[in-house]
């Protein structure tokens, strides 16, 4: 079995999560072969090869006929979605983009055979705007690391982590930080969410994003750390996977999250974490709690590690990869092969001619852009 995997970024932390890491894994379990690719280097030679196109949130002109010549040819598509692209929520940084490209992503999503996605909300929020191929989850899950203790929870400064790689529609927690600010407090934000609380009048850390492993090391490294997920109550939110609680319990960080989606869904009140209402005055009163009590901090952060190694690990993303493709391949084999039409056979054999030198040229700006890009910083 040849799989090829494509994205906007291949290189990029999503990426990472839901295409490199388990598909790599899949494929040395199975004996299978993988090739990764940018959708914008990725050429009908790659296209050839495969058995199998995985695409990740693809929702361009060109990902739809990446899509279209492997399903043209009688190969099968996966299209990997993690987010309610189709409902973006207006605080995030591309809203605008992906609002544009409304069209293209729905074309996206009907050339596939499959469509995998994070959590099972998100394929029925999807599917209420979109007619949609067999759906299949394909969780998120915890980073596995070497045996650590906890971090310790005791009396000292405390530290409030909130990391996010967008911005954060969250002034509903301002209040109870702006609250709990002082010598005894430490705020750090990761990510560009820091600006809007430092616009709160808050006094807070700001730390950039960073690969995953070397984020949770700087949350380990944090005095008496506790993790803050504050998610606004929306349809957008709902359709979100707990990932950060995954990540934050594999390294035994206590969290406080909304008590909304999806955190209500993994979360076990009181003793994996703590669900709070989006309330100014319920988040002052969970945070005192839990800042008062470093035994009950230890307690539940040893009880979420437990749950998410359990629950979450990444054996069980691995075997959801393996059901996508099964299932897909077996879609496009009972499907009726649709011959190409003659512009698409025009088209390609023009791409064909065309591409060894648009690609370099891709390539050549690409690199400047890049160069440009750290010239600046």
């Amino acid at each position: 079995m040849r799989l090829l995997a494509a994205s906007a970024d291949i290189h990029s932390f999503i990426a990472d999560i839901r295409l490199v890491t388990p598909l790599r894994a899949l494929c040395a379990q199975q004996g299978w072969s993988l090739e990764l690719r940018s959708f914008h280097d990725c050429v009908h030679a790659d296209l050839e090869a495969a058995d199998l196109l995985v695409v990740q949130r693809a929702l361009t002109a060109r990902g739809w006929r990446l899509q279209r010549a492997m399903r043209r040819r009688g190969a099968a598509v996966v299209y990997d979605i993690d987010d309610l692209l189709t409902e973006i929520a207006p605080h995030i940084s591309n809203h605008a983009a992906i609002r544009a490209r409304q069209t293209e992503l729905r074309r996206c999503l009907a050339e596939s055979d499959v469509v995998s996605v994070a959590t099972a909300r998100l394929g029925k929020l999807l599917a209420d705007s979109v007619e949609l191929p067999a759906v299949q989850v394909v969780p998120n899950y915890s980073l596995a690391l070497d045996a650590q203790p906890l971090p310790a929870q005791g009396p000292g400064q405390l530290t409030l982590l909130l990391a996010s790689s967008e911005y954060m529609d969250t002034a509903f927690i301002f209040p109870a930080l702006r609250a709990l600010q002082g010598p005894g407090v430490q705020i750090v934000v990761v990510g560009p969410a820091g600006a809007a609380f430092e616009a709160a009048g808050l006094v807070v850390r700001r730390e950039p994003m960073r690969p995953r492993t070397d984020f949770l090391a700087l949350a380990r490294s944090l005095p008496n750390p506790v993790a803050v997920i504050p998610l606004e109550d929306s349809r957008f939110a709902g359709g979100k996977s707990a990932i950060k609680w995954f990540d934050y319990s594999e390294i035994g960080i206590p969290t406080l999250a909304s008590r909304h989606s999806p955190y209500l869904d993994v979360i076990d009140d009181g003793q994996t974490g703590w669900l709070v209402d989006n309330d100014p005055a319920a988040w002052l009163r969970s945070l005192q709690a839990v800042m008062a009590d470093p035994a009950e901090r230890s307690r539940v952060a040893a009880a979420a590690r437990q749950v998410v190694r359990q629950r979450h690990g990444l054996p069980l993303t691995v075997a959801a990869w393996q059901q996508a493709v099964e299932l897909a391949l077996q879609r496009r084999q009972d499907a009726r092969l649709e011959p190409a039409t003659f512009r698409e056979r025009l088209q390609t054999v023009l791409g064909r001619w065309l591409e060894g030198g648009v690609v370099r040229l891709r390539g050549i700006n690409r690199a400047r852009l890049a160069r440009r890009q750290q010239a600046r910083r």
